[in-house]
């Protein structure tokens, strides 16, 4: 949890979750981070010709949970600030006014604005769209550039096994982008949810440590890092009563983790948000629509390679509006450090009801994102006074090869805001 590293506070009633592994700089040195396709990776079923439309009129605006976005632009609207969105793709809509930057595809070899998915759209529709004559949809920041890197699709797959993406792909992505010049906030709207044996299992070390190196690398050089942290469901038990059943990956690693939960319309704990000792903040996690991946429209859901359809709900859409507001202090203050722009949005937050000030839980950490608030850098409304210094990295624990599965049977996961890792099984 980055709050308990930067607030100082160590958080009350948390459950207790394995420790994380330690960054194994060796294990990313022997990945290649060059962008190129997975062996074998085969297209499973066509993109989808069409998404379902979006009413005229909703957007972001018609959410009751956070203020409106645009209290925020004071200081300008993300100018100047590239977010890395390590997703399903980004498509160029129109809505992203010629701001998407190919950065590369690790699917198929081919580009990083191809989106089968709609995932990876939708989230950067939340996190930088502008706004237009219509409808209320606009990104928490309109301004800035998205580098599109395409690291998961439910609609490849290899050996006959559905969903394209492991651990260690997502650490060639994570490396990849943290070294494209200008890149200064990483949305990973993604998680792999584990259970405590799995992540102790040492065949998975060298991958989990690879990818801790390369959040721990992406920080260091100033990257704000922002995790969902992830949604129950299938293969994903809720952590309740102060027992961790389920580890997401990477929010676990929450030291160097802006983790960010999902509250509902009316501002509570939303009930698919994965509760854990990991997560620092919350913010919305129901979007009546965002932009859709084919065509210059919106979209009120994702469509799965079997037809299905799911709403916009989940910690994705939250950790979008996170990464957005990131880029909007970033922008303001180019020089601060990542730890401290992470520490800003979280000391901001404004208690959930029932969460007294200065104090968290594991649902929505210290409450939810004031955009705002942080931007005006006023004096700590939750979280205690920033310690000038992060805690050191934990010691080890362990991780590897995943599979990022978003189709068939867990379609309704990833529409509903994660892009969820499976396992891959092993011959």
């Amino acid at each position: 949890m980055l709050s308990a590293a930067l607030l100082g506070a160590p958080p009350a009633g948390a459950a207790t979750a394995p420790i994380p592994p330690a960054p194994d700089p060796a294990a990313l040195a022997a990945l290649d981070p060059a962008p190129d396709g997975v062996p074998g990776a085969r297209r499973l079923a066509p993109c989808p010709a069409a998404t379902p439309p979006a009413p005229s009129g909703l957007g972001i605006g018609d959410l009751p949970p956070g203020p409106d976005p645009a209290a925020a632009w004071t200081d300008g609207r993300g100018e100047g600030q590239t977010v890395a969105v390590i997703d399903t793709g980004v498509a160029e809509h129109p809505r992203l006014g010629g701001r998407v930057v190919d950065g590369g595809d690790f699917v198929a070899g081919a580009a990083g604005t191809d989106d089968c998915d709609g995932h990876g759209t939708a989230v950067a529709g939340l996190l930088a769209a502008a706004p237009a004559p219509g409808d209320l949809l606009v990104g928490v920041a309109p301004g800035a550039r998205v580098l599109a890197v395409r690291q998961t699709s439910a609609f490849y797959g290899v050996d006959g096994q559905t969903g394209v993406g492991d651990v260690a792909t997502l650490a060639r992505a994570v490396r990849h982008a943290a070294e494209t010049p200008g890149v200064g906030v990483l949305s990973l709207a993604l998680a792999a949810c584990r259970t405590p044996a799995e992540v102790a299992d040492p065949a998975d070390a060298p991958a989990l440590g690879a990818l801790r190196a390369a959040v721990r690398d992406a920080v260091d050089r100033g990257v704000v890092v922002v995790a969902a942290a992830g949604n129950t469901g299938p293969g994903c038990a809720p952590n309740a009563g102060g027992e961790v059943r389920s580890v997401p990956v990477p929010a676990w690693f929450g030291d160097d983790v802006l983790v960010v939960g999902a509250v509902d319309d009316a501002g509570a704990p939303d009930r698919s948000s994965l509760a854990g000792p990991w997560v620092d903040l919350a913010a919305p996690g129901r979007a009546p629509s965002s932009l859709a991946a084919r065509g210059d429209g919106l979209t009120t859901a994702l469509t799965a390679p079997d037809g299905a359809n799911a709403p916009l709900v989940g910690t994705s859409f939250a950790a979008a509006r996170v990464a957005g507001a990131a880029a909007l202090l970033r922008a303001r203050d180019p020089g601060t450090p990542a730890r401290e722009i992470a520490a800003a949005l979280v000391r901001s937050a404004a208690p959930t009801p029932g969460l007294a000030p200065g104090t968290r839980d594991d649902a929505v950490g210290y409450g939810v994102l004031d955009a705002a608030a942080a931007v005006r850098g006023g004096p700590p409304r939750t979280g205690p006074e920033v310690h000038p210094a992060a805690a050191a990295g934990a010691p080890p624990s362990e991780e590897a090869p995943v599979g990022w599965i978003v189709g068939g049977a867990l379609v309704a996961a990833m529409a509903a805001g994660v892009v969820v890792l499976r396992r891959r099984t092993r011959r």
